[in-house]
Order: C-alpha cells, then structure tokens, then sequence
C-alpha cells in the first residue's frame, strides 16, 4: 500500500525546493506560524543544523518612547528567528528587577536581555541567570571594570553605543552654531555611567572652546516633564543662557515646550537618542541636532547573540563587550534616518543575516560594530581598576582586539547606512 505524504511533509518539501534566500526565510516564518517545524531545520542554510529556537525575555525600566522603538526591533528579530517571548518592566524598582529575573526559570526563558538598574545589580542578575543555564545579555548600564567573563559563558555580552562620542558630536554641533562662546544649559539625566559618558564628551568639546560656559548641570529623569521642569529653572536662573545640551531627546522636547512658551525660539537645542520625534524636530529646524542610537538594531544585536551562543557560538573576549554604532543626525541627514529607521516597513536590517550560527561564513552585523577596550571605557571610574580580569591584557598583548575589530569590519557589507 503506496504511504501517503502527510500535508506537513508536502509544505516541507516544497519549502526545500525554493532556492532565492528572502523566499524561503519567508516561507520557513510562514510555515512556523502554522506550526509547521518539522525536518525543515533553518531553510536554505548549506548544510546547517536546524536551529535551536526557545523562549526570550526581555526588562527594561517602562516603555517611554526610547525602549518603543527598541521593542519594534525586539519583536521584529525574534520573530525573524522564530523565538518566544516575554516582557518584564521594572519600573527602576532594584528590588522588583531581581525578583523578575529570578522567575525567569519558572516562565521558561532560555535567554534574557535588558536594561539592568541600577548599574551594580549586573553581577548579582548575571549570577542568577548563570546559575540557571539562561544565556543574558545587557544594555547601557554596566559596572567599572567588570566584565561578562567574570561570571561564565551564560552571560555572553554587553553592548551600548559610545556615549563619549555622542556627547562631544552633538556638543561640538551646538557650540559651532553659537559661534564658541556663551552660556549653554546642560541638563543631565539619572546619575548612571551613561549620564556620565555623555557629559565626559560634553566636557571634552567644551574644552576646545574657551568661550563656553556650562551652567545648570541638573538632574532629570531622562523624560519630558521633568526636562520641562529643569528649564522652567534654568530659564529664571539664566536669562542669558545661549543654547541648551539636552542629555536626550525626551529631555529636549520639554525644553522646547518652554522655550516655545516663552518665545525663546532662536535658542538652539540638541539632544541624544534619535527618536522619532527628535530627528522630525531636527528635520524641521526646531531641534538643531542629536545622536542616533538606532534601538531597533540594538535590540536585534542582543537578541542574536543570546540566540547564537544557545546555539553554540563561543565569542571571543573581545566580543564580550561591543560598541554598537550611532550616528550624528543634523539637517542634511535626517530624512534618510527617518525613511530608514521608522519608516512603514520598520527598520531595514534583514536581521537573520546579523546570526552567526545561521550564517557561518556570510553573517554580517549590518553596522559599525567594535569591541569595547575597558581600560579607555571604564577610564572615567579610576577606582578598582585592579579588579579588571587579566585576561583582558593577555588578550590585548595576543592582537585579540585588533583581530576582532577588522573582523567585524569586513563582515560589514550591507546595511541601511552602508557607505
């Protein structure tokens, strides 16, 4: 009696049979939506093992219009992937955020990126997710001179932009517009290592022009009303202030409220993020400019690493810790980043080609990404240095960061900002 093929062994087949790469990762998403796996393993890869997929959760502090954007890139790659997932907010709580991590076990998550708070907590969630078998990732926050290697291959990086540069870019900007020299309100954010880089590369463009005077320095909450709050002050105690630094754009877009209230419309302003709202603000002339951190790419950045070591990617030390790329945003080149990042269609990564697993030999993380040297990272916090694991100059000492640098470079050859 002739066995009859089952329909799953037909859309199988079929599925094999396409040979243009986007169609069949097309079709291998499709057909894993219908619930589809069986013997399909990771479509169209020469020779590869079926991909190891499993549950991913995300925590951050709360959806502010930063981490909405870094959530449409979250979602995006693992879907991309074929991964599960969760979401966890801990609301800035420390308490809270540790009580969260320690059910991840219990909600079945296989990997577990986010946004630690505050930056101490680090080695204690890394710990817990190390003892648990769950591969972790985080973002932006991270102690002075401790490093992934420090707790075991389970936590396999950290990764943020290089927030020195984004603060000296765009101050640069705003002190070239005032001509270099005058009063510039600086406001800053929560005091994290972030804030800190940020106004490390303030304070560096501020010393090549000795005619500008940082004032203010207040604290905010990095979101718009509290930004409004601190200028409301800033405006009585500086009448003749010349130009505004906001640490982000969220804080920017409280102080162009004021500024708008009070008719101060010919004061410049400039932020860091890059979000929707502020490169319309740039686009448009009200904002004069601010630093891109692409969040969509940052999320897909993690995602992919967590899932490439679940499937057996080993990074080297250098890769342990990544700068992933920003970008100075001004008049000329905001529609671009608005087309490209925020546009209908989303972000225009193609982000299984990021995977090393997926693409052993093709894989291209599709932006300027480098491995982060801590003896200049962490030069800000000089206390402990002593405490930096020593493979980090045995590294160094071998040609490791060099490699791992020109590496990464030459897998980058597409991308929405591919020059």
């Amino acid at each position: 009696m002739k066995k009859t093929e089952s329909v799953e062994a037909r859309i199988v087949r079929a599925g094999k049979s396409i040979h243009e790469p986007f169609s069949r990762r097309l079709f291998m998403q499709l057909a894993a939506a219908a619930g589809i796996t069986g013997g399909m393993g990771m479509l169209g890869l020469k020779g590869a093992q079926a991909a190891t997929t499993g549950k991913i959760i995300y925590q951050v502090d709360v959806l502010h219009s930063y981490w909405v954007e870094w959530v449409k890139g979250f979602d995006a790659a693992t879907t991309a992937l074929g991964l599960g997932s969760g979401q966890m907010l801990h609301g800035s709580d420390p308490a809270k955020q540790i009580s969260q991590v320690r059910s991840a076990p219990q909600q079945g998550a296989t990997m577990f990126i986010g946004l630690p708070f505050p930056d101490g907590s680090v080695p204690q969630i890394a710990k817990v997710l190390q003892d648990s078998g769950i591969y972790y990732s985080n973002i932006w926050e991270h102690p002075a001179w401790f490093s992934p290697v420090d707790v075991g291959d389970f936590y396999v990086q950290y990764s943020t932009p290089n927030s020195v540069k984004a603060g000296y870019e765009v101050a640069k900007v705003l002190f070239e517009k005032i001509g270099g020299e005058g009063k510039v309100v600086h406001i800053w954010g929560l005091p994290t290592p972030t804030d800190s880089f940020r106004t490390a590369g303030v304070l560096k463009a501020a010393s090549e022009y000795p005619g500008i005077e940082l004032v203010g320095n207040v604290r905010t909450q990095w979101d718009r009303e509290s930004g409004r709050d601190a200028m409301l002050s800033m405006v009585t105690a500086h009448p003749d202030l010349k130009a505004v630094m906001a640490q982000n754009d969220s804080i920017a877009e409280g102080v162009l409220a004021v500024l708008d209230e009070r008719g101060m419309k010919d004061i410049p302003v400039v932020g860091v993020d890059g979000l929707p709202d502020g490169l319309k603000s740039v686009l448009s002339g009200r904002m004069l400019a601010t630093h891109s951190s692409l969040p969509a790419y940052q999320a897909a950045f993690m995602v992919t690493s967590v899932f490439d070591a679940l499937n057996g990617w080993k990074p080297s030390l250098p890769e342990r810790m990544m700068y992933t790329e920003s970008a100075l945003i001004t008049g000329d080149n905001a529609q671009t980043y608005i087309d490209k990042l925020y546009g209908e269609a989303g972000a225009q990564y193609d982000w299984t080609k990021m995977s090393r697993t997926l693409n052993p030999e093709t894989w291209d993380p599709q932006a300027g990404v480098e491995p982060i040297d801590p003896e200049v990272h962490f030069a800000l916090f000089p206390d402990n240095k002593d405490r930096l694991n020593p493979a980090y100059a045995e590294a160094k000492a071998a040609g490791e960061f060099g490699r791992v640098t020109k590496l990464y470079a030459d897998q980058y050859k597409t991308g929405p900002f591919r020059v």
